[in-house]
């Protein structure tokens, strides 16, 4: 058996195992990561930049050693090795990142303060993740160097091991989101992806490889030369703008989707695999049929053309599909059961994947163009999948931060596709006259797909407002694409029901949910003074908190919520002025982390349903225990659960509240689709008098009508000690397992659901 095991051994069956390891990183880091920054788009791009970056900066230091080095497999192995043992400590180091920076990180509201807390996370944030990602990097230089036996065979090497690596990468990401973190949780998870490295770097070791290969045709120079260099130097920039375009892409296509799909760990992970099985297809097709090509150049620049036409062609296809999206479940989830689970893939596939076929053909035959022009294989492939990398960090962020905010997505959209035609058209330059010549008629699809595009109506705001004309009539006085998301405020005839959609989804109204959340925590309190509010929403709670007499500090993570704010409350400016309100643009885990105030009452209601990407941030054990650091003594935590939820949800989160608080009182009230938790370190007041009192002195009833101390007692669902009766069989929620954003289990076994 050893002897069969040091004879053969499949290169790049293994790096389509280490493709796996890769995407589990990315996905339980960047979650954790999340509770270092916060749900913020500036957090979550400087997580991608650092992890993107490291990959871009191993490629390319591995790249100027790989065609010296006298053994690369065994270097690979050894890396292999050290990319499972980092990753594993940085999984750990990541856990207790959160509270270990918090008292590093300077207090105020200031820009330079902000900008400091930002700089501080993303250089702690580089110490533990780039250790691991610059390691993984440098391994696809390595395998292409040591697999090749020359320069003419060495892209099709690149496309193989190039697409059985994304392939891997897309088993990575389905199963850490559909089924890995739900059932084992993060830290498992992670552990898993480095047992595999591991496993990697020992059956490396086993076969005990040989030193590599020398090349049949070795080149005669090791600098690139004066002829080649506009060559090689022409397509390294071709690689950054199709880099650009692809991230800049993946983030519009979000922002569309999202919409049909929805905001769940389900729909982002089907986006993702959709995303990478086109690319993975594409480089196996390009493994096949790359070294047949007769003019390689001419046909990147028609792939570029064709790309470019397809995405557009999508984003005409979204339009019209996308607006006979009118069922009622898409104003709150798409996800209502098992099968639209799995149909989150057909939209993927529609939209997305038949230009990440293209995408994937691409990049392998422009590498190995770029290898013949430098007569490196090892440099040139670190080089230019470095500055492919390069181009997909700029190409998010820019995108992200630039084009969405100032142009919108319909109009980044255009952008994004003309310069991917841009790129197809220096491609043809660099062909040459007759390859200039040849291209043009290919440029006439993308422009009449960018002037179709140009005049379709912005789909975002016709699908949010086809479906709020049909079951919100009224006027929309509000709608803004800000970079975290599309906000909209709907107003009916009169203005007597105000209600919030973000993306497309209700979000908050003028319901008395919002009352009920903010008077409850302080109706149990002699004298409250200081109030957090976890989202502003349509500023109910907000209000409420100000009528019981309490200075409330609320945190929005959305800009344009904020910006929307006065429509909601008509004393908006007047009440800031008069400082009985602080407004913080930051996401609410975060800030309290940050804060070292003292509160009375928490008030935690977040984006429904209760599966929503990142909901559970704020359901978790580890969050109940930071809200009780920064409460008081007598202080209390208000909790809203929405309907629909699972039973078992709601007992879950049950159980983390009364794991953390000693005290849980839950009421339910009727007509309103929830369920409010209280948790307190004292058993609550419920005497008659005390409450009626404290109603008049919090001006209660300005808000609630029928408020006394009956209406408290006939809707006060479960007492602490049914509670502790409830949850028993049931498991907590923590930050490691984060049962309730992940119930595709409960929806395939029909668990039973409170509507």
């Amino acid at each position: 058996m050893k002897d069969l095991l040091k004879k053969n051994i499949n290169i790049p069956y293994l790096f389509f195992l280490s493709g796996i390891s890769g995407l589990i990183y990315e996905t339980v880091w960047f979650r954790m990561l999340i509770r270092v920054f916060g749900t913020t788009l500036e957090a979550t791009s400087a997580v991608l930049a650092v992890f993107m970056g490291g990959l871009a900066l191993g490629a390319w230091l591995a790249g100027r050693k790989a065609d010296t080095l006298k053994n690369d497999l065994r270097t690979y192995a050894w890396i292999e090795l050290l990319v499972g043992l980092l990753a594993a400590g940085a999984t750990f180091l990541m856990i207790a990142l959160p509270g270990s920076i918090a008292g590093l990180l300077p207090a105020g509201a200031g820009i330079a303060a902000g900008a400091a807390r930002g700089l501080i996370r993303i250089g702690v944030t580089g110490i533990v993740l780039l250790p691991p990602t610059i390691l993984m990097g440098a391994t696809l230089p390595l395998l292409t160097r040591y697999l090749s036996s020359g320069l003419i065979d060495a892209g099709g090497k690149l496309s193989k091991l190039y697409a059985l690596n994304t392939l891997g990468a897309v088993a990575g990401v389905l199963t850490s989101g559909f089924i890995l973190i739900g059932h084992f949780g993060e830290t498992n998870t992670a552990l898993a992806a480095a047992a595999l490295n591991v496993l990697i770097a020992l059956r490396v070791f086993v076969y005990d490889p040989e030193p590599t290969p020398a090349l049949t045709q070795e080149p005669v120079e090791t600098r690139i030369s004066t002829e080649n260099k506009p060559h090689y130097y022409g397509l390294a920039f071709i690689l950054a703008l199709s880099g650009f375009a692809a991230l800049g892409l993946e983030v519009l296509w979000s922002r569309l989707l999202v919409l049909t799909m929805g905001n769940s760990v389900y729909a982002f992970a089907a986006m993702l695999g959709a995303y990478l099985a086109g690319i993975a297809l594409g480089s196996l097709y390009a493994a096949r049929r790359g070294k047949t090509l007769t003019d390689p150049l001419l046909t990147l620049a028609k792939i570029q053309a064709a790309a470019a036409t397809l995405a557009l062609a999508g984003f005409l296809a979204f339009w019209f599909v996308g607006r006979s999206t009118l069922d009622p479940k898409y104003l709150y989830s798409p996800i209502t059961r098992t099968f639209d689970i799995f149909a989150l893939f057909g939209w993927s596939g529609l939209i997305i994947t038949p230009v990440t076929l293209l995408m994937g053909f691409f990049f392998p035959v422009a590498v190995e163009e770029g290898i013949k022009a430098s007569g490196r294989i090892g440099r040139a492939v670190g080089a230019l999948y470095g500055a492919n990398t390069l181009g997909t960090i700029l190409g998010s962020l820019v995108t992200g931060f630039v084009l969405i905010p100032l142009l919108g997505t319909k109009f980044s959209f255009v952008i994004i596709a003309i310069l991917t035609a841009l790129s197809g058209v220096l491609l043809a330059s660099l062909a040459g006259e007759e390859g200039k010549r040849k291209f043009g008629p290919w440029l006439a699809a993308p422009v009449l797909a960018a002037f179709a595009a140009f005049m379709v109506p912005d789909p975002v705001r016709g699908i949010i407002a086809a479906r709020l004309d049909l079951y919100s009539p009224g006027v929309t006085v509000f709608h803004a694409e800000d970079k975290a998301g599309a906000v909209t405020v709907r107003f009916s005839e009169g203005g007597r029901r105000q209600a919030l959609y973000i993306n497309g989804f209700a979000v908050s109204g003028n319901g008395g949910a919002g009352r009920i959340m903010s008077h409850f925590p302080l109706l149990f309190q002699e004298s409250p003074k200081e109030m957090f509010i976890i989202g502003l929403g349509a500023g109910n709670t907000l209000r409420s908190g100000i009528i019981h007499g309490a200075h409330v500090d609320v945190a929005e993570l959305i800009g344009s919520v904020a910006e929307a704010g006065h429509l909601f409350i008509p004393a908006w400016d007047k009440l800031l002025s008069d400082g009985k309100f602080d407004l913080i643009l930051n996401d609410g885990r975060n800030e309290l982390l940050r804060t070292k105030k003292i509160y009375d009452a928490i008030v935690v209601d977040v984006t429904p349903p209760i599966y929503s990407s990142g909901a559970v941030n704020v359901y978790s054990r580890d969050f109940f225990k930071l809200a009780r650091m920064r409460l008081s003594q007598t202080g209390i935590l208000s909790l809203w659960i929405p309907k629909p939820c699972f039973e078992s949800d709601y007992f879950m989160i049950l159980k983390s509240v009364k794991e953390v608080f000693p005290y849980a009182n839950v009421w339910s009230f009727p007509g309103l689709p929830g369920f409010l938790v209280l948790g307190s370190n004292n058993e609550l007041e419920m005497d008659a008098k005390k409450l009626e009192a404290r109603i008049k002195g919090g001006n209660v009833r300005l808000d609630i009508p029928q408020a006394s101390a009956a209406f408290i007692n006939s809707y006060h669902l479960m007492t602490n000690a049914q509670v502790e009766e409830g949850i028993a069989q049931y498991p907590a929620v923590t930050d490691d397992r984060p049962y309730t954003e992940f119930p595709l289990a409960r929806f395939m076994a029909f668990s039973p659901m409170w509507r």
